[in-house]
């Protein structure tokens, strides 16, 4: 009797199961809690059609199209193609297109648009809005631009955030980052562009959908770096008329040593600054950032900060060990900087 484990979710096993039915297919038993097929003859069952269908239904959800990695179906070919794709761009080569993966095809994609897209943007002024009052900023360079409903959850009340999480959204422009967002169903209540613009996206009173932990968000907000990571965007930043970003070569997070990535423009950092001291005189969100026994800037998860209880300024990666945004951003150095 041959066992097939299954790593999945429980829409898949719903999905398998009718599956089953449609075809009639009685030498397979499912067993959901255990994620098993058991086959009772020779031969495997073909898991294809699940790769098949779980493409058709990012591609409605995100609006990519087979040709966007050289296929012309939703067939096995796709799957190859995306996997050779996530290869490339050291992802896990599964075959399906989920969100990192349309993130990365879509923002490579975009390497052959010159300029940038803009962001279609409401007003531009040196305030930020909270609770749909205007406070002030000291940065000359601020727009509104808001992101659709159904992305974050809106507070009839106050709400109070004591904590930051500090994203990079690994495209070339914030309008690209809008773009992602939206078509994803989350958000992010700022993202700083390559030239230092900050478009705020989801009033601070809002809870944006930004750090994939239910209490973080409602307990924080997020801004997102415009920074496509990737080394090999860096010609295109430079064809844009940004300039060449820093590269960053030695940087570990989670215990690893990361691969050359790209940092972020001076201008971004000054914005950033700005942004923070803003955020912390509206809010009182302290000035400080997770470390670790010896003072230093911590590499990697933060408990507190998981649980939504830290308060003052964390990286994604003090999250989770699945990200390592926003790595190179030196945060210790930047908050004694601005206190």
């Amino acid at each position: 009797m041959l066992q097939i484990h299954l790593h999945v979710h429980n829409q898949f096993v719903l999905s398998l199961q009718r599956v089953l039915q449609q075809q009639q297919l009685h030498q397979y038993l499912l067993l959901p809690n255990l994620f098993l097929i058991f086959q009772k003859q020779d031969g495997l069952f073909p898991l294809n059609w699940y790769k098949r269908n779980y493409n058709k239904r990012s591609a409605k959800k995100h609006g990519w199209e087979p040709s966007w990695f050289g296929a012309t179906d939703f067939d096995n070919e796709l799957a190859d193609k995306i996997k050779t794709f996530q290869s490339e761009n050291g992802l896990e080569a599964d075959g399906l297109c989920g969100p990192m993966t349309y993130r990365r095809v879509y923002t490579s994609r975009q390497m052959l648009q010159i300029p940038d897209e803009e962001v279609e943007s409401i007003e531009n002024a040196k305030f930020i809005i909270c609770d749909g009052f205007e406070r002030q900023i000291h940065w000359d360079k601020v727009e509104t631009s808001w992101i659709k409903d159904g992305c974050f959850t809106k507070y009839k009340r106050e709400r109070n955030p004591t904590m930051i999480v500090t994203h990079w959204d690994a495209a070339l422009s914030a309008a690209s980052c809008k773009r992602i967002l939206e078509k994803r169903k989350i958000s992010t209540h700022f993202a700083i562009d390559n030239d230092g613009t900050i478009f705020q996206f989801v009033d601070t009173n809002h809870a944006a959908w930004h750090a994939g932990i239910r209490s973080v968000n409602h307990a924080s907000i997020g801004i997102d770096f415009s920074n496509a990571v990737y080394t090999k965007y860096n010609l295109t930043y430079q064809r844009r008329g940004h300039g060449l970003r820093p590269v960053i070569e030695d940087w570990r997070v989670h215990g690893r040593k990361i691969k050359p990535f790209l940092g972020y423009y001076p201008i971004q950092l000054q914005a950033y600054k700005a942004l923070l001291l803003a955020l912390h005189d509206q809010y009182g969100i302290e000035l400080k950032c997770p470390l670790d026994k010896n003072g230093n800037l911590l590499d990697t998860v933060d408990s507190s900060a998981r649980k939504g209880k830290f308060k003052g300024v964390v990286n994604h990666y003090n999250l989770t060990k699945k990200k390592w945004d926003t790595s190179g951003l030196e945060l210790d150095k930047i908050l004694k900087e601005i206190t």
